[in-house]
């Protein structure tokens, strides 16, 4: 009772609004609105292009993170970088900048249950991150995906390690696909992975070069499997078109 008489305390104080079209929301909405929920549910219903799985289901990865030791890649949903999709935009940009618990919450939750569908026995595996770099967490006072990936290994009853620092200097996004590669710099922290599983996270996969990084600095440490988990793709892969794959 009092704690139903405090979240609608601090939720008429906060006024918060959603992520997605900036509307306010009603004390029972997440961080998005019923309309961009919606939208963003439609946007879930897409089909991998290789496996024809909605995406939430598969653990196809691309070519790059194949030839670095990632097999699997369990992801939630495409990110639409050149369309109309203010759900998914504004659920990756508010998670990278807002530090909104609501968010984090919704995206945690929507992670580990693709994981949970995706992989068996996940309280074998290890958590670690893609780490942010030091200039962004100085900007924004956090390492988003370190702290997704502690939530995420929370929800699923794993065990979380901060394995990776980052090294690189400049922004991935603002690269093109070479610079990608060469960027991606990491340090890895002096441990025997021998044997172990993990699970390694980040909040989006573009090409592949970070994930990948970060993966073969694990497998130098004797990880015995690494698997990748992101909350979105945003590339084609080489098989099919995204617009001709599959649609329920």
């Amino acid at each position: 009772m009092k704690k139903s008489f405090f979240r609608k305390i601090l939720f008429y104080l906060s006024v918060p609004t959603c992520v997605g079209c900036s509307d306010k929301l009603d004390i029972d909405d997440g961080p998005l609105c019923k309309k961009c929920l919606s939208e963003y549910n439609e946007l879930k219903k897409r089909n991998c292009s290789r496996c024809a799985k909605l995406l939430s289901e598969c653990t196809c990865s691309n070519a790059f993170l194949e030839t670095h030791m990632v097999k699997r890649l369990v992801k939630v949903f495409r990110y639409l970088k050149h369309r109309e999709n203010a759900a998914s935009t504004g659920l990756i940009f508010s998670l990278k900048k807002d530090n909104r618990h609501d968010v984090m919450e919704f995206l945690a939750s929507e992670l580990s249950l693709a994981i949970k569908t995706s992989l068996t026995n996940t309280e074998e595996y290890i958590i670690t991150n893609v780490p942010r770099r030091k200039r962004a967490i100085k900007k924004y006072g956090l390492d988003h995906s370190e702290k997704l990936a502690k939530r995420v290994a929370k929800m699923l009853g794993c065990k979380y390690e901060k394995l990776i620092t980052s090294k690189s200097k400049r922004a991935q996004k603002t690269l093109d696909e070479r610079e990608r590669v060469k960027n991606a710099e990491f340090d890895v922290k002096d441990v025997n992975l021998k044997g172990k599983k993990l699970i390694l996270v980040d909040d989006i996969v573009t090409t592949g070069a970070s994930m990948g990084a970060c993966a073969m600095l694990l497998r130098s440490c004797r990880a015995k499997e690494i698997v990748g988990a992101a909350l979105a793709v945003a590339y084609k892969d080489k098989y099919v078109p995204f617009e001709n794959s599959f649609l329920p």
